[in-house]
């Protein structure tokens, strides 16, 4: 049978992509965090800033701070201000690339494993390689996601080529807004709107000029550290449902909503492909919870109610009832017999 798999993927964003947006917020005057936490995100959070956010999230707090600050180049000020710091070993075999070719196919391939529903394509025609941006789906503001990825994919081919790098034409989806002369000041080329994609040209000979200070060494290591997480990624829509729960029950928010969001799926279309793997999302949570119970307990810095609070639960007694009906001791008992054995 076909796997799950390949058709359903996890459509995100790492969190600490919206660090830049917090930044701009405060600079504009305004507080970041009651944003961030109509979306149970908090500023604790992003000390993992990998950790993946739904890409409709992203849009729905870009479009909100779209309203707020009545700024029409969000985009532009966003991937303005982004960095390689979201993208884990990623970024060192970027910087470490022979070429611009070799930069742009291990952004492309390896970037999916933390931005997925992200697709960058390169082209070649006539003496110039064109970069292309696309976001699947519908997300909210989609166009202004677009344009910050497509401002930070400048920034790093500037890292690799120089600062003084500029692309030949810059083409961008939506109407031509009143801010486009600050477009043209940052990409210094012609910049077109009401295109049918987000595109940048440059000439085609740039792709692979040889650059000074590549270590082979380097590179072999790492893209075999990068294709071992790759293969790690392609797995079973169980795992992957268990790994969101898992990211999502500290915060007080795993429900099949929020889990099948994460997905980019409607929850009855999730519980159908769970039921073909002859399973459903409550087993799922269940067993999550019983299995990290356990880990937790095993800290006795944690308490019961802390433990009861990181898996999720709105009551300590909710919690104690799970891990007897597990268990058949409570969470005290289990503890005290493992300090004891």
């Amino acid at each position: 049978m076909k796997s799950i798999h390949s058709k359903v993927q996890e459509k995100s964003i790492p969190l600490g992509a919206l660090a830049p947006l917090s930044k701009i917020l405060i600079e504009k005057g305004i507080d970041p965090w009651p944003l961030f936490n109509q979306f149970g995100i908090k500023e604790e959070d992003f000390k993992n800033n990998l950790m993946p956010v739904p890409i409709h999230i992203h849009g729905e707090i870009h479009q909100i701070a779209k309203e707020l600050t009545g700024c029409d180049h969000l985009g532009l000020l966003i991937g303005q201000r982004a960095n390689l710091s979201n993208t884990g070993p990623l970024r060192f075999l970027v910087l470490n690339a022979a070429s611009m070719r070799d930069a742009l196919e291990s952004l492309f391939h390896y970037g999916r494993l933390w931005y997925r529903g992200l697709h960058l394509t390169l082209n070649e025609d006539q003496g110039y390689a064109g970069v292309r941006m696309a976001i699947e789906g519908n997300a909210p503001e989609k166009e202004l996601l677009q344009t910050a990825y497509l401002v930070a994919t400048v920034l790093i081919m500037e890292l690799i080529l120089g600062k003084s790098w500029r692309p030949t034409l810059v083409r961008i989806s939506y109407p031509k807004p009143k801010s486009a002369h600050l477009y043209e000041k940052f990409f210094k080329c012609p910049v077109w709107f009401g295109q049918s994609q987000h595109e940048m040209l440059f000439p085609q000979s740039q792709l692979d000029q040889k650059r000074t200070g590549h270590d082979d060494q380097l590179d072999n290591f790492l893209r075999s550290h990068l294709s071992e997480l790759h293969s790690h990624k392609s797995i079973e829509l169980e795992t992957q449902v268990c790994q969101v729960i898992e990211e999502l029950l500290p915060h007080g928010i795993c429900t099949v909503q929020k889990v099948s969001e994460f997905f980019s799926i409607h929850r009855f279309t999730l519980y159908r492909y769970l039921n073909d793997q002859k399973t459903n999302f409550e087993s799922l949570l269940d067993q999550t919870r019983k299995n990290k119970a356990c880990k937790l307990l095993e800290n006795p810095e944690l308490s019961v109610l802390d433990i009861a609070n990181q898996l999720g639960y709105e009551a300590q007694g909710n919690f104690t009832r799970a891990f007897k009906r597990w268990y058949g001791l409570s969470p005290r008992e289990w503890r005290k017999r493992c300090i004891d054995f």
